[in-house]
This record gives C-alpha cells, sequence and structure tokens, in this order.
C-alpha cells in the first residue's frame, strides 16, 4: 500500500483526517458548484444549448439575478400562510419542485414557510442515526464529534442551498426543542413492550405506524425481524417520531399556518407532520414525482398512495373520451415498455420475443399460463390495508400451492425488477422468501427473476389471466384485454376492470374456474385505458418548469426556467392550478387541460 494512504488510515490519524474532510467539504463543494455555474452561464450566453450539471445553489442564484424587476415588485404577504414541510434535504428533485412552489406562491401574495429539521432527530428515514444524539451500540460506525453529525450537516445545507436562498421566511426544529425532549421521549419508549411498538399512540398520532413505516424503508424489508439490530432502529424512530410529534405541535403554534405541504405524507417525519395537521383541522396537501417526465402528483389531505385508492371513480369516469385521449395513452403505454417517457425505467432493453419467454421458462404453449406480478416487498407494505391476505407473502405462498394442484395450468411468477434495478432494492427478496418457503417448486411454476430482461408486457400479453397484489401495473395489464385478478389494496381495486377479492375463499373460488374466464370485453378495456388516462395525464400534472436525468431520481434536478416571471399567476395553467390547491385546499390536482400538452408530445 501506498505510505502515505497507509498513514492516513491509520487508526491514530483517521480521526483527524475525517475532521478534516468534512471541514473542507462544503468549500470545495461550493466552489465545483461556482465553476459548473460559471461554465453553464458561459454556454448561456453563446447559446450553444450545451449545459453541464450544476447544483440548485447554481441555478436558483442565476434565476435571482435575472429578476430584479419581480424580486422589487413582490406583493405583500398577506395570503394564507403555507407552512412547507421540507424536513429533510435529500432529494434534488424534490427541493426542485418544493422551491418552484415556494417562489410561485409568494409571486401570488401568499406566505410561504419552509420548514427544516436542522440536525435535531436522532433518526429519520434518510438518516438511522441521525445526529447521534442517542447511542448508536455497535450497530453504527464510531465517529468522531464532528462527523457525527455530518449527515445532517448535508441535509441542512442541501436545504440552505435551495429554499434558502430564496425570499421567503424559514423555521426549523432547532428553535423549538426544549432541554428534556429526548430525554422524555427516550423513558416513554423504554416503558413499552417491543408488542406494543407498533400499535403506540402519542397524543393521538399513531407513531408506532410512522415508525415501522420508516423501519420498513430503512432495513429494505416488508416484514421486520425479531432481532437486536431491528429492535434498536424501531426504539429510534419511536423515540424520534415522539420528538416529531412535539415539535410538530409547538411549531403549529407558533406559525398558525393554514396549510401544510408535505412530500409523500409518509415516514417519521412527514407522515407525523401531515397527521398532527390533520388532527388540528389544517388543510394538508402531499407531493410526489411521479413516472412521467417533469410531473408532480398531487393529494388533498393525506398521502396520494391512500387518495388514489379510495378517490371516486366519478373523477374520471365523468371525463369525457376522445380519440385523442384514447390515441395518447395508447401511445404512452406503449412507451412504458421501455421507459422513455418516464423518470424511472426497471427494464429499457426488454426481451420482448415470445418464443424466448416460452424457450427461456420451459413453458408447454398448449397449456395456459397465468402471471403473477409482485412488488417490492416493504414499498408495497407502507400503503395498503390487505383484503384478501395478510400480506404479499402470504399471497404468494398460498397461491404457487394453489397451483400444484392444478397441473393443467401453468404460473409465472415475475420478480418486480425494480428489487435490482430501483433506486432502492430489498434486503427481502421475493425469490429467496420463495425458495425458503418452498424449497421444490411445482413443475408447472416458472420464476423470472428481477434481474431478468424478459418483459413483463409480453408475459401480459400471452397470459390467460394475471394476478396482483399492489403493483400499480395493473390498468396496463387489463387494458390490453388480460383478465385481472386483484388480491390486495391497489388503486386498480374498484375501478371496473378487474375481478377484486376481498377473502382467500372468493380468490381460490376464483382461480378454480380462471381457465373460463372470457377476455376483457371492450367496455372493460376502456375503462382500463381511460383510467390510465387519468392517472398518468391528469392526476400527473405537467410541470416542465423542472426535469430531472432519467433514471437519476435523487439528484442532478434542473430548473427548466430564466427568472421568476415564468412563475407569475398566468404562465403557467398547471402551476396556477397546483397553487390555488394549496390555496383553498379544494380545488382538485385534476389537470382537465392535458390533452393538449399530451397530443403536441404524441405529435
Amino acid at each position: 500500500m501506498n505510505p502515505i494512504r497507509s498513514l492516513l488510515n491509520a487508526p491514530i490519524v483517521r480521526p483527524a483526517v475525517a475532521d478534516a474532510r468534512s471541514l473542507v467539504r462544503p468549500h470545495v463543494k461550493r466552489a465545483k458548484g461556482a465553476i459548473k455555474g460559471a461554465i453553464n452561464d458561459l454556454h448561456l450566453a453563446l447559446s450553444t444549448g450545451k449545459l453541464v450539471d450544476e447544483p440548485l445553489r447554481q441555478q436558483w442564484l442565476r434565476i435571482l439575478r435575472n429578476s430584479e424587476d419581480e424580486l422589487s415588485n413582490l406583493p405583500p404577504a398577506t395570503g394564507p400562510k403555507v407552512l412547507l414541510a421540507t424536513a429533510y434535504g435529500f432529494g434534488g428533485a424534490m427541493l426542485a419542485v418544493e422551491s418552484i412552489f415556494a417562489m410561485a406562491l409568494r409571486m401570488r401574495g401568499a406566505n410561504p414557510v419552509s420548514l427544516r429539521c436542522d440536525k435535531v432527530l436522532p433518526a429519520c428515514e434518510w438518516n438511522r442515526f441521525g445526529n447521534y444524539s442517542l447511542p448508536v451500540e455497535g450497530f453504527g460506525p464510531e465517529l468522531t464529534p464532528r462527523t457525527q453529525v455530518e449527515t445532517c450537516r448535508i441535509c441542512t445545507e442541501w436545504i440552505e442551498n435551495s429554499l434558502g436562498l430564496l425570499p421567503i421566511r424559514e423555521s426549523a426544529f432547532t428553535n423549538h426543542l426544549r432541554g428534556d425532549d429526548l430525554q422524555r421521549a427516550t423513558r416513554l419508549v423504554d416503558s413499552l413492550s417491543w408488542k406494543d411498538y407498533k400499535t403506540f399512540v402519542y397524543r393521538g398520532v399513531r407513531v408506532g405506524e410512522h415508525a415501522l413505516a420508516s423501519l420498513m424503508r430503512t432495513t429494505l424489508r416488508g416484514t421486520p425481524v425479531d432481532d437486536a439490530e431491528t429492535r434498536f432502529l424501531w426504539r429510534r424512530y419511536l423515540i424520534s417520531g415522539i420528538l416529531v410529534v412535539d415539535l410538530a405541535e409547538r411549531v403549529y403554534d407558533e406559525e398558525q399556518p393554514d396549510c401544510v405541504v408535505a412530500v409523500h405524507g409518509v415516514y417519521v417525519t412527514h407522515g407525523i407532520l401531515c397527521e398532527v395537521a390533520r388532527n388540528r383541522g389544517i388543510s394538508v396537501v402531499v407531493y410526489g414525482i411521479p413516472y412521467r417526465k417533469s410531473t408532480v402528483l398531487l393529494s388533498h389531505g393525506d398521502t396520494y398512495h391512500r387518495t388514489l385508492v379510495t378517490e371516486p371513480t366519478s373523477v374520471w369516469e365523468e371525463m369525457e373520451w376522445t380519440a385523442e385521449r384514447a390515441a395518447v395513452i395508447d401511445e404512452y403505454l406503449h412507451s412504458r415498455r421501455f421507459g422513455t417517457k418516464d423518470q424511472i425505467s426497471y427494464n429499457g432493453d426488454p426481451v420482448e420475443d415470445r418464443d424466448s419467454l416460452y424457450g427461456e421458462l420451459g413453458l408447454d404453449p398448449a397449456k395456459p399460463v397465468i402471471s403473477l406480478f409482485t412488488n417490492v416487498i416493504w414499498d408495497a407494505q407502507l400503503y395498503h390495508n390487505y383484503n384478501a391476505f395478510e400480506n404479499l407473502l402470504e399471497w404468494l405462498y398460498a397461491t404457487v400451492r394453489y397451483f400444484a394442484t392444478r397441473p393443467d395450468l401453468q404460473l409465472v411468477v415475475r420478480v418486480h425488477p425494480a428489487e435490482v434495478k430501483g433506486p432502492l432494492s430489498t434486503n427481502q427478496p421475493i425469490a429467496e422468501e420463495l425458495a425458503r418457503e418452498i424449497p421444490v417448486l411445482p413443475a408447472n411454476v416458472k420464476v423470472i427473476p428481477a434481474e431478468s430482461r424478459l418483459s413483463s408486457y409480453t408475459l401480459a400479453e400471452v397470459s390467460h389471466a394475471a394476478l396482483i397484489y399492489g403493483t400499480k401495473m395493473g390498468m396496463e395489464i387489463a387494458a390490453i384485454g388480460t383478465p385481472l385478478i386483484v388480491a390486495g389494496e391497489t388503486l386498480n381495486r374498484g375501478k371496473g376492470y378487474s375481478y377484486d377479492v376481498e377473502s382467500p375463499e372468493e380468490y381460490f373460488a376464483l382461480l378454480d374456474r380462471v381457465q373460463d374466464l372470457p377476455r376483457n370485453s371492450p367496455e372493460m378495456v376502456e375503462r382500463a385505458r381511460k383510467y390510465a388516462y387519468h392517472f398518468f395525464y391528469r392526476q400527473m400534472i405537467d410541470l416542465p418548469l423542472y426535469s430531472v436525468r432519467s433514471g437519476v431520481h435523487l439528484a442532478s434536478p434542473r430548473l427548466e426556467f430564466s427568472s421568476l416571471a415564468e412563475l407569475s399567476p398566468g404562465r403557467s395553467a398547471t402551476l396556477d392550478l397546483i397553487c390555488r390547491g394549496i390555496l383553498d385546499g379544494q380545488t382538485l390536482f385534476v389537470n382537465d387541460d392535458a390533452e393538449a400538452g399530451a397530443a403536441a408530445a404524441v405529435g
């Protein structure tokens, strides 16, 4: 090994090197960002059309420089107070969207306030060890006092370098923390038994559920194991959850917001912030960064993962169904095979040949194929209340065992590619769980592993029927005419294009006659296409004011406007819609003008 490297890695030297890197890091990062910004300034001046990725800081500084008139003529901030529950700063796309919302609201006379954690919590969904205010008990790295807070420090800097640059007010958990808060929360959690963690409620807030959601996201498991590390993490999230409840109450007492806006609306940060707001009668808006490029998805009152399930069908059934809209959704659904119009694609180079599918799996062309599509187990369990089965694994095991009694049929289990190709994978792979539970699969049951390039869409096309639990792909399956059986709670349930079951008995009775199910009627196919259009083009609201590189969901966002004038009322119909929904608390976040932009994209 290089002598200098050996010296730097020596136990006695390593802590000092880590501290030095921590001290230098923000200055180096800012210098690199300034260089990239200067390069882009030159490209823009020369109209080369070429830009390098640059931090949000440089983009916002340029926009503010170009907006002297708008900044000097901002309306008084006398409108509704909107608390942007930013909390953490990880996620470039999130910060890009939230900063656009903040300035757009400010330019409409609202009073936006950005809330940040500011290194207060002992754990969050992005950082299981938080600010190290609780001991890591051998489950985390041994760090110096400075480097223990480095991840929290980076998180805070991301917010400072985006929302912190804007002419809006800021609030922070730091300003509301009391001296005994951590000790009191710790004593309360330590008075609980392990079996009470999940159902724990504090001050009317389901802290146990939010802590479990964070635990599953952090461990990337849908079913927590009962071991020392899991108990350590769950305890940590419960303590953080209690702190967030208390801090949220104090922030809301001081700020008196009319509306709280949060990303996702789940986990110990945003889930609890939203629930405390609802308990107080404060309007809540939840947003997310969905599939289709440069779009946002918003919902009133709760996380969109739930509102998509409970939304009245009349919202889209009464939509005029035109030939133009049909053409738009057909073209988009075809693009989903390759992900060309999406921000994230899990199988961009699929094998679509049917002979390859049959040959690789050893399928018998003379027997009907029934396909089963899984979802990433920890992700599905965050949002859905189960119907026919307790969870995805129970459903999967029961289905495989059932098909062992049906040699006249073939079951193909398609493991979701996101298990290995998503931004967050899994520590509980479906194929491994299945092999552990049923070591020798029935001869008529085949598994397509997550890493396989075999096309899920080709599998759906050759299937006599398809089985799903929580995957959103159901509408796409139904739209090609394949009968769809829904066993879990998903946005596909209750839409009129699937067979929805609510008990194991009903499920197996349907499987008993699955070979007799006809292809979807024209009416069912049209309902699936119509709902798909509603979901992908009306609920996913076009916001071309930002973009992210495909597949890079958390980094490298680009603000696609040059001055604040482009955020002014009347300049963007979709931004006007979003702001109106946030400010009045009732306007549906449904883009009824989606057809024109979508048709232009097809053309």
